[in-house]
């Protein structure tokens, strides 16, 4: 039986453990390293981490695992103690992350899931993560079915895609968390000098502002600042993890490989992908451009990861690339789509915001005088997004519908702001659903609701099809 990487000791103690030890550091420099004066007064502090440290480290010596030709055994547990077997052949996709810190000692985290519920529970963990030793590391992966052809298949994103990949799906929220984040665990170390140095460059730029735009004001600055900086981490992180983006096809698996400083790399099963989803939002529909996501238990399931099988570039490229890599998922000819006069119900929610926003900023300002100008860059800052909003819903109208081949269904819908054109397998359909609203009752019409397999179904929603042709499509899969 083998154990982790000894590094995987500081992946058991607490979330915030390393900020108890910064109390301990200063207070060993403000006694000049005098340990006997610093124990006495911080001898409660060492015993809690002391203590923490001894947990973390019990819980790794108990935790051990078995290599063997069928799939990995692991036991856990130190009073009542657990046995979990996961067989190679169950597994859907395999991840394997090379951080950047742990590639001088030799430490991957590595992961593996499959189609069943994760055994904590946690529908978003995964089967399996251990932090192992290259060597282990090497040993698992090697084991995993890989079909003995030579034939291989590689496709290599460029760098001027990738440029465009993290263009278009970076989001600011991401990036507002981090830069919060930031400042809130910035200021346990620093104190308020975070905060200072902040609002002095948010002066700065608006002395600078008000030169160029008469009557721009402090709040507005600030706004425009952490939106800007918050998009532009989020653009940065996204590049440097999709940098040198290679996947290889090889019989029945597919290989992933990318990042700069950190290196990851996935196995993924192609009889285990539910289904392949080409993405564009409404700039890349003008350009014809589109990006390919897949849908597979364990890919794309970490916090920030996106599931890209093709980063953005040309539609006759994807179609070519995914011919070689996933022959199983060509799109078919749309044949159902939603009724000629079936438009409100795509387009009310943003038409409503465009028309409420001047409204209440007319309002705002009759009440507040004084905060015109904050309230009149608040009024374009809401109406942009949602005049954009109204412009997608309205193209999404006469791009929708349903498809259904001998082999596949093809979902043409829109989320939000991104147009989808979902293929899946018929095998990985786990069921179709009709529903009507009663004013799609008078109408004649429904929305189709096609489920596709996983580790919990994914459903896809088609809004306003035709009655008649709904049921048709639903005979295509009895």
């Amino acid at each position: 039986m083998s154990r982790q990487h000894k590094i995987a000791i500081l992946k058991y103690t607490t979330k915030n453990f390393w900020l108890l030890l910064i109390p301990l550091v200063r207070g060993l420099i403000a006694v000049g390293f005098d340990f006997y004066n610093w124990f006495q007064g911080a001898y409660l502090d060492i015993i809690a981490i002391t203590l923490m440290v001894g947990m973390a480290v019990t819980r790794w010596y108990f935790i051990t695992f078995e290599i063997d030709d069928e799939g990995i055994y692991v036991n856990s547990g130190v009073f009542v103690r657990k046995k979990f077997m996961l067989p190679y052949s169950a597994v859907s996709c395999a991840s394997a992350k090379r951080s950047m810190w742990l590639r001088p000692i030799k430490a991957v985290t590595f992961s593996i899931d499959s189609d069943s519920i994760p055994m904590a529970g946690k529908r978003s963990g995964v089967d399996l993560e251990l932090t192992l030793k290259l060597n282990d590391y090497t040993k698992i992966y090697n084991k995993i079915p890989n079909e003995s052809t030579k034939a291989k298949i590689t496709y290599r994103a460029s760098k001027s895609n990738l440029i465009f990949f993290s263009f278009v799906f970076s989001s600011t929220l991401s990036g507002v968390i981090f830069i919060g984040t930031f400042f809130i665990q910035g200021s346990k170390i620093l104190g308020n000098k975070l905060e200072e140095n902040f609002f002095n460059a948010v002066s700065g730029v608006t002395a600078v502002m008000q030169k160029i735009i008469d009557g721009v004001t402090p709040v507005s600055v600030a706004l425009t600042l952490v939106i800007a900086l918050g998009w532009g981490i989020s653009f940065i992180s996204n590049l440097l993890r999709h940098i040198n983006f290679r996947i290889q096809r090889c019989g029945g698996n597919i290989i992933v490989k990318n990042g700069f400083f950190s290196k990851w790399k996935y196995y993924i099963n192609i009889s285990r992908v539910n289904c392949a989803d080409l993405r564009q939002n409404l700039l890349m529909k003008i350009c014809r451009v589109m990006s390919v996501h897949v849908s597979c238990t364990g890919y794309g399931k970490s916090r920030n990861e996106i599931p890209v099988f093709v980063p953005v570039t040309t539609g006759r490229r994807v179609m070519s690339t995914m011919e070689m890599t996933l022959p199983n998922f060509t799109p078919c000819n749309i044949s159902a789509r939603p009724k000629t006069t079936y438009i409100l119900a795509y387009i009310w929610a943003p038409l409503t915001a465009v028309l409420a926003v001047p409204a209440a900023a007319v309002a705002a300002v009759y009440f507040f005088p004084l905060w015109k100008s904050i309230i009149k860059f608040l009024l374009i800052m809401a109406e942009i997004p949602a005049i954009y909003l109204l412009i997608v819903k309205f193209t999404a109208k006469f791009t929708s519908g349903i498809g259904v081949s001998d082999n596949s269904v093809t979902l043409k819908y829109c989320t939000g702001s991104q147009f989808h054109t979902v293929i899946i397998p018929k095998s990985r359909v786990a069921y179709v659903r009709l529903s009507r609203s009663i004013f799609q009752r008078f109408s004649g019409c429904c929305d189709v609701w096609v489920y596709s397999r996983g580790e919990r179904a994914a459903r896809h929603r088609v809004r306003g099809i035709r009655f008649d042709d709904a049921e048709k499509i639903v005979q295509n899969f009895t």
